[in-house]
C-alpha cells in the first residue's frame, strides 16, 4: 500500500466517522478533530515565535551616533530676525439704521360710491319700466329725428344707478349740446360716445333720464341717405356706481328696439275736398 492510498483510506474512514449517522460517533470524531487541531497550534506556535525572536530581521538595530552637523547662518537668514511690521486693523463703519415706525391702520372705505371705486353691474338685473316709442314716422327725405320724451325706472327701489346704452346702424345720437360732443369721462354722470354710433350714458337713474330728454331730447341723424328704416337700441344695466365700460351692456335684462319708418307720402298722393259752411 502506497503512501498516498494509506492517507485516501483514512480520509475517507475519517469523513464516514465525522459524518456518520450515529451522534456519539459523530460527536467522538469532531472532539477528537478539534483536539488535534489545539495540540497542533499549541506545538507550532512557540516554535514560530521562537524562530521569529531570533531572526536577524527582526532585531531592532542600535543607534549609532552621527557626527553633528552645523549649519553656517548666514546674513540672510538673520535678516528675518526682525519683525515685520503688523497690518493696522480698522474697524468696519457702524450703520445706523433709522428705526421705523409702525404703521397705523387704516380702514377701508366701506361706502361703495369711493372715488377710486368702479360701479359694477349687479348679479341679478331687475327689470325696467320703460315708456319709449317703438317706432317714429319722418318724411322719407328726412336725414334727422328728435325721439320724443321718454321714462325710465327700475322695479327694484334699491337700484341707484344705471348705465344706459343706445346703439343705431348708420346713424348717430346726438345727446344735449347738438352739435357738440358732450363727453364726460369724470363726475357724477358719466358720457361716452356721444355723436356716435353707441352712446353710454352711467349715473345716477335720474340723472341719466334727464340727460336723454335735455335739450328737446336725442337727435338721431343719419351718416348716409334718408333715415327711415333705421333703427336704435335701448338696453339698461342697474349698477353699484358710475361705470361707462361698454362690455356692461350685454348685461341689460330691459331693452326696447325703436325703429324710425317712413311716412306713406308719394307723387300719387292728393288732399281731399271740403265744404266750407
Amino acid at each position: 500500500m502506497s503512501v498516498d492510498e494509506f492517507f485516501e483510506r483514512l480520509k475517507y474512514r475519517f469523513d464516514g466517522y465525522f459524518h456518520s449517522e450515529k451522534k456519539s460517533v459523530k460527536y467522538f470524531a469532531r472532539a477528537l478533530a478539534m483536539t488535534l487541531f489545539a495540540a497542533l497550534i499549541s506545538t507550532i506556535a512557540p516554535t514560530l515565535a521562537d524562530e521569529l525572536s531570533s531572526s536577524p530581521s527582526m532585531l531592532q538595530p542600535e543607534a549609532t551616533t552621527s557626527s553633528t552637523t552645523t549649519v553656517p547662518v548666514t546674513e540672510s537668514a538673520t535678516a528675518t530676525d526682525t519683525p515685520t511690521a503688523m497690518a493696522s486693523f480698522t474697524p468696519e463703519p457702524a450703520i445706523t439704521r433709522p428705526a421705523i415706525a409702525p404703521s397705523t391702520y387704516q380702514p377701508l372705505p366701506e361706502s361703495s360710491d369711493s372715488a377710486t371705486a368702479e360701479g359694477q353691474p349687479w348679479e341679478i338685473q331687475p327689470k325696467y319700466t320703460l315708456r319709449i316709442p317703438a317706432s317714429g314716422a319722418i318724411d322719407p327725405r328726412a336725414t334727422t329725428y328728435f325721439l320724443p320724451t321718454i321714462f325710465v325706472q327700475a322695479q327694484d327701489p334699491d337700484v341707484e344707478f344705471t348705465m344706459a346704452c343706445i346703439s343705431s346702424a348708420g346713424a348717430t345720437v346726438d345727446l344735449k349740446g347738438k352739435g357738440a360732443a358732450d363727453n364726460a369721462p369724470e363726475g357724477d354722470l358719466l358720457i361716452s360716445g356721444d355723436q356716435s354710433g353707441l352712446l353710454i350714458l352711467s349715473g345716477a337713474t335720474n340723472k341719466v333720464v334727464n340727460a336723454l330728454n335735455a335739450s328737446g331730447g336725442l337727435l338721431i341723424r343719419s351718416t348716409g341717405g334718408g333715415l327711415a328704416g333705421r333703427s336704435l337700441t335701448f338696453r339698461f344695466v342697474a349698477m353699484t356706481g358710475p361705470n361707462i365700460k361698454s362690455e356692461f351692456c350685454s348685461q341689460a335684462q330691459s331693452g326696447v328696439i325703436t325703429t324710425i319708418r317712413a311716412l306713406g307720402l308719394d307723387l300719387s298722393t292728393v288732399k281731399g275736398g271740403g265744404k266750407l259752411k
